[in-house]
């Protein structure tokens, strides 16, 4: 925290403080060679992450006082002291000091995960039931959601909550137009005839890492990738549909408002991604390995 590696008792700011005006990114470290096992870390898309980081800084108005060097090394210096072999999550977090903007606090938590991936995980596999959200997602007029802000993710509880009252495990947002936007805390894709569908920024979405690198490495897989507007019905109609984000990964789902999406679940094209994906992270796909910074 703004230059020291402490204790997480010790990263402690006023209660004043607007943190709240805040931005944040997601970001996560996997084990080389299986991300199901213990032994070396590799930081995925370190350099996409920082990027929007310092986007998401220069949209809110916020100072960056740490170059994107310096922050790498206190990644690297917080998972270290940490002593992590496991996967492990990373959440660089900035807010202004006192609520100037022109100073701002900066923060690297860390901690460790549990993840979907692998093959013959049972998490991948478990059933998760959505709806479509009545709250519809926010605008860009309003806030700018393409920018990591904690102000956004206000929105999300709202939905999320909504799901679980109404028994739900999640919820689909649709934009100010009635197009489908994206999930509570990640992007959404859909296959339809062998067809990766996913919804452009403009239906304010967050711009993704993982949807981008997905939009880039699903081709392999003979599957191509439309990006376009997708409207309820649509979606709907979908054989499969599953999450792509950091925190999300890639994770099926099996139903939208209690429609079921195809025969097989998890659907094939889904798991061949996911399955994919997992051995990106691992460092198994050399293609991909400029996605990796090892820790």
């Amino acid at each position: 925290m703004n230059g020291k590696v402490i204790p997480t008792g010790e990263a402690l700011v006023s209660a004043m403080e607007p943190i709240y005006l805040g931005i944040f990114e997601g970001i996560k470290a996997y084990v080389e060679g299986d991300v199901l096992s213990e032994g070396k870390l590799n930081v995925f898309g370190w350099k996409q992450h920082v990027d929007r980081l310092f986007r998401s800084a220069e949209v809110d108005g916020l100072a960056m006082p740490y170059s994107k060097e310096e922050l790498m090394r206190a990644v690297k210096d917080t998972i270290k002291a940490n002593g992590y072999k496991r996967n492990t999550y990373i959440q660089p977090r900035v807010w202004p000091k006192a609520g100037r903007q022109e100073d701002s606090h900066v923060v690297v938590p860390t901690w460790g995960f549990e993840t979907l991936l692998g093959r013959d995980n049972p998490l991948f596999g478990e059933e998760r039931r959505f709806m479509v959200s009545s709250w519809r997602r926010l605008s860009s007029d309003a806030l700018p959601p393409q920018a990591k802000s904690w102000a956004n993710y206000a929105n999300s509880a709202l939905a999320r909550r909504e799901a679980v009252r109404c028994g739900y495990d999640n919820a689909v947002f649709l934009d100010r137009r009635g197009f489908v936007s994206e999930s509570t805390g990640a992007c959404l894709m859909t296959v339809r005839d062998g067809k990766v569908i996913t919804p452009p920024v403009t239906a304010s979405i967050l711009e993704s890492v993982t949807r981008g690198c997905f939009i880039e490495f699903i081709p392999d897989l003979g599957a191509p990738v439309e990006v376009r507007d997708i409207t309820r019905v649509e979606l709907y109609a979908s054989d499969e549909a599953f999450l792509c984000g950091t925190g999300g990964e890639c994770t099926p789902i099996t139903s939208v408002d209690d429609i079921k999406f195809g025969d097989q679940y998890p659907g094939p094209i889904t798991t061949k991604i996911a399955e994919y994906y997992s051995d990106i992270l691992a460092g198994n796909v050399a293609k991909y390995r400029h996605w990796l910074t090892p820790v």
